[in-house]
């Protein structure tokens, strides 16, 4: 296996082993909470698809509800991401509930604005912590999120946290966006000053939906720089870069973007900041809110079902956590290769 922290070794494995139990009995029944926890975000990136500071946020009672009937349903991971989830005065209370009484594993998203004054809060109960970082410059950085002095703070963040919590594997995360090209050696650079991985996300221009559901953004590359951008991060990964994403994710842009079968559906189930079960292809028309119908229901409906079989037919998605779990889908065993799958 590549060399991936302990922590990250034992997600990974644990989610290869429901992928290929699902797989192989055809339930396609989701393992994966993927759920942003809050829409709201100090930041303004002209990049994002999901910041609503309209948005309540579902109450911590509801949330530990969910993640009961989770523990119950078989789910073994949560990825908690927003908005800024660190904005949830009560993350630390339920990163701890997840952790303890539904005994999932945790991966938590963030800007890094909040890490070092609330890391004691939350860090103790997650496992894996991706910090998002989307130039090596700080002005640029910072331009680029619309928060001044946010570089800073992350980068502070991260080397108290890599102190005080070795245990949790810590990881940047950049989006693939424009001006990016100049920038590569530099944020490989930046993590190799952190000691940490990082990997990198070419960005979904738009989201599925109508009228004010369907979202878009003019941030992303065209397919020519997208191709030349990719070859240069896979020429990086094949040298050795810390890079998290598998080569086959950057081969996928280098390729020109042909499209995948995403089974993402099969593994994971999405839930917004508003409570709703998302039905990707449509966020209109969601599948439930979780406020209103337990989570067994959620699973059991029969549009749920049908979305795991409908959405084969789309590839809108540029995430490593579409492409590459669908990759993994179709065969567990990329888990294990040089240079293979990655959970990012």
């Amino acid at each position: 296996m590549r060399q991936l922290s302990p922590t990250t070794q034992a997600v990974l494995m644990k989610v290869i082993g429901r992928a290929i139990q699902a797989r192989e009995g055809r339930t396609g029944r989701p393992f994966i909470m993927a759920h942003h926890i809050t829409n709201h975000c100090m930041c303004n990136c002209a990049s994002c698809l999901w910041r609503d500071n309209k948005t309540e946020d579902v109450p911590l009672a509801d949330v530990k509800r969910l993640y009961a009937d989770a523990k119950e349903e078989g789910f073994v991971a949560a990825a908690f991401t927003g908005g800024e989830p660190f904005l949830r005065k009560d993350l630390g209370d339920i990163v701890r509930f997840v952790k303890e009484e539904a005994e999932l594993a945790i991966l938590v998203f963030t800007t890094g604005w909040f890490l070092e004054a609330r890391m004691d809060e939350v860090l103790p109960h997650i496992d894996m912590l991706s910090v998002s970082v989307d130039s090596a410059s700080a002005e640029r950085h910072d331009r680029l999120r619309g928060r001044p002095g946010l570089f800073d703070r992350l980068v502070s963040g991260v080397r108290l946290a890599k102190k005080r919590y070795p245990d949790v594997s810590i990881q940047l995360n950049c989006c693939v966006q424009k001006g990016i090209a100049s920038e590569i050696d530099d944020l490989i650079a930046l993590a190799k000053d952190l000691e940490v991985q990082i990997s990198f996300d070419f960005i979904t221009e738009y989201r599925n939906g109508e009228g004010s559901n369907f979202v878009e953004t003019d941030e992303g590359l065209p397919l020519a720089e997208a191709q030349a951008v990719a070859t240069t991060l896979l020429a990086h990964k094949q040298a050795g870069a810390p890079i998290l994403n598998s080569e086959r994710y950057f081969d996928y842009f280098v390729r020109g973007r042909p499209g995948y079968n995403c089974h993402l559906p099969k593994l994971a189930m999405y839930v917004d900041g508003k409570g709703n079960a998302e039905y990707c292809l449509n966020l209109n028309r969601p599948l439930a809110n979780i406020r209103e119908t337990p989570l067994k229901e959620i699973m059991d409906l029969p549009r749920f079902k049908q979305l795991r079989v409908d959405a084969e037919k789309c590839s809108s998605c540029n995430s490593p956590t579409m492409v590459d779990l669908s990759h993994l889908w179709e065969n567990p065993s990329l888990a294990f290769e040089s240079g293979g799958i990655a959970i990012s």
